[in-house]
């Protein structure tokens, strides 16, 4: 499935500060729990309170979103730094909602935190009476909650597959704009990004001695990944360079995965075929674009 477009900006889950009012589009689960637990754990890290509006995900799956990022989340909704709620049901007003964000933020700073993180999930919104008046309420008034605290940050969760897609774009337009998930490795030579839809990797830049190392680094970590799908898509149309001993990595990297699993190589660079072509090294291609 892809993804709608973006808006211009895009901010990486660990970067998000205060004064952030962003969107996440997400169109799996794997992509959610990604984006958010890290958005969650940094702030937890940072001293600030996170506040969570669940819909769909159940209360105590945040706990465990975060104990794969080391964080205690059991301790910290202890503790009063970690507080899921519910996010309501069809009678949810979101002028209220607003109203205890500001209480919520006044909240943190008399507890001496060092701020307020706020995330939802804004399903609750599809639910009751058409919602779509309700949640340009919500967002605005979330957005300018965000611009008056300064000790603020906020990501509005939309999973892509519930929302109308004529809707979202108007919706996104609300935000400042969207939050991704952490590159698994960018310098200025390589940066290798997780994809969900497809699961995979997308690479780009330049793959050489000085670089080889982390792109092997970031495939084991592709191959841990749970299995859903047989196929983990490398989709290299930004990949600039790749030298011989690149394609023997992501050759023999193909031929380790466990049975029934299999790489496809989406936007092979032309020089990377004829290589492939020479040798007889087997790696799928094919040209189709994959998801975003």
């Amino acid at each position: 499935m892809k993804h709608i477009s973006d808006p211009i900006s895009t901010t990486h889950a660990g970067r998000i500060r205060a004064g952030d009012h962003l969107c996440l589009p997400f169109a799996s689960e794997a992509e959610q729990r990604e984006v958010v637990s890290a958005y969650i754990a940094d702030g937890l890290r940072r001293g600030e309170r996170v506040l969570y509006f669940a819909d769909r995900t159940r209360p105590d799956a945040i706990d465990a979103w975060l104990g794969p990022r080391g964080v205690d989340g059991a301790l910290a909704i202890a503790r009063g730094q970690l507080d899921v709620r519910p996010a309501g049901d069809g009678a949810f007003d979101p002028a209220d909602v607003v109203v205890g964000i500001r209480d919520a933020v006044r909240d943190a700073r008399a507890a001496g935190f060092q701020g307020l993180r706020l995330t939802g999930e804004m399903s609750w919104a599809l639910r009751g009476e058409p919602g779509t008046v309700r949640l340009h309420q919500y967002e605005s008034g979330v957005a300018s909650t965000v611009v008056d605290s300064g000790d603020l940050a906020a990501v509005c969760q939309y999973d892509e597959r519930l929302f109308a897609r004529a809707e979202l774009p108007a919706l996104l337009a609300r935000h400042a704009g969207v939050v991704r998930i952490d590159p698994l490795h960018d310098d200025r030579r390589l940066r290798i990004v997780p994809t969900y839809s497809p699961r995979g990797l997308r690479i780009g830049g330049v793959v050489d001695d000085a670089t080889s190392a982390p792109l092997a680094a970031a495939l084991a970590q592709a191959a841990g990944w749970p299995a859903a799908d047989p196929r983990l898509v490398l989709d290299l149309a930004e990949l600039d360079f790749i030298d011989v001993a690149g394609i023997r990595a992501l050759v023999r990297f193909a031929e380790s995965l466990a049975p029934g699993r299999r790489v496809v190589v989406h936007r092979m660079p032309a020089t990377m075929r004829r290589v492939l072509t020479l040798v007889d090294w087997p790696l799928e291609a094919s040209d189709e674009p994959p998801c975003p």
